[in-house]
Order: C-alpha cells, then sequence, then structure tokens
C-alpha cells in the first residue's frame, strides 16, 4: 500500500512543469526578438557596406581635388570644353571625371544703368558712376582671369555611386591688368 501512495502522490503532486500555451507564448516571443534583432543586424550590415563605399568615394575625390590644386594645369578655354574622364589609378572599379569653369562675375552694370536712369544726376555724379563702372569692369576681367573652379566626380563604375566635390583654384599664369580708371 505504501507503494501505492507513493505512485498516486507522483501522479498528483507533480504538476510543476509548463503548459502548451506558456511554451507556445514563449516561442512567439523569442520569433518577436530573433526577428527584430536580426532584421536590424542586417541593416547594419547593408549600412556600413554604404558607409564604406562612401569614405572611399570622398576619399578618391579629396586625393584628385589636392592633386590638382598642388599641381594645376594651364588653364585656358580650352578646358572648358571637355570634361576628362579616367579611371583611378591601381583601381580600374573607380574612375574620374574632372570638369573645370570659369569663375563669371554677373554684370551689375544693367542693375546700376537702371538706377542711373531713373535719377537725374549731375555732371560730378556721372563721372563717379562711369568711375565705379570702370572699376567694377577691370575687376571683373581680373577676376574672370584669375579665380577657376574644378569639379570632381568619383564614379563606383560597379555600383553607379558618385560623389562629387568643388574647389576654387587660383590661375598664377592670369594676365591681371591694373591700371588708372
Amino acid at each position: 500500500m505504501a507503494e501505492r501512495q507513493k505512485i498516486a502522490h507522483l501522479l498528483k503532486g507533480n504538476q510543476s512543469g509548463f503548459t502548451l500555451m506558456e511554451v507556445m507564448i514563449a516561442i512567439a516571443i523569442f520569433a518577436t526578438f530573433a526577428t527584430v534583432f536580426v532584421t536590424g543586424f542586417g541593416y547594419n550590415l547593408i549600412d556600413s557596406g554604404s558607409l564604406k563605399e562612401n569614405i572611399i568615394l570622398k576619399d578618391l575625390c579629396e586625393n584628385k581635388i589636392n592633386d590638382i590644386i598642388t599641381n594645376p594645369p594651364t588653364l585656358n578655354d580650352a578646358l572648358t570644353l571637355t570634361k576628362e574622364t579616367k579611371d583611378v589609378e591601381g583601381n580600374t572599379n573607380y574612375q574620374t571625371i574632372v570638369e573645370f569653369k570659369k569663375f563669371l562675375v554677373p554684370d551689375m552694370t544693367k542693375i546700376a544703368d537702371k538706377s542711373e536712369d531713373e535719377s537725374g544726376d549731375s555732371d560730378e555724379e556721372s563721372q563717379q558712376a562711369q568711375l565705379e563702372k570702370r572699376m567694377f569692369t577691370v575687376f571683373k576681367e581680373n577676376m574672370e582671369k584669375m579665380i577657376w573652379q574644378v569639379e570632381v566626380t568619383v564614379k563606383n563604375k560597379t555600383s553607379g555611386e558618385s560623389f562629387k566635390l568643388d574647389a576654387w583654384i587660383y590661375n598664377t599664369n592670369a594676365d591681371v591688368k591694373i591700371g588708372t580708371f
């Protein structure tokens, strides 16, 4: 009889395990957290790869700009006609596109001419306006000879991603005219 009581006690008293519902809830919670973790990890990997590519493009672009600034070409109107496209030295997956542009100062004399027509200027004011106009013209001509813009674009040929930088360069061979006004 003692043995029967032991067996009955074991059958009645051993109810400390998990029910099927509790196990299903635990699995659902775990699956949700695992899905969120794996998805977030995947996005981080994609973003890291994209960031690495952007850093490489930026570095190649900065190197090309620095090379142009330290060793500028002869700046003339022929440079503005075409873009120079070359593969990056040592890495044919990337190419650089270099474009030179002349610095253009807007024609402010047209604005000044309108204001002169509206007011009745005396001879002294008219001479002053002509002097200012001549000074502006000389300034405009000199600035357009001295300052150039260079635009460098580095492109990954396989992914199509690109990075662009602009810089101003000084034309050391510019024929600047400073004279009497």
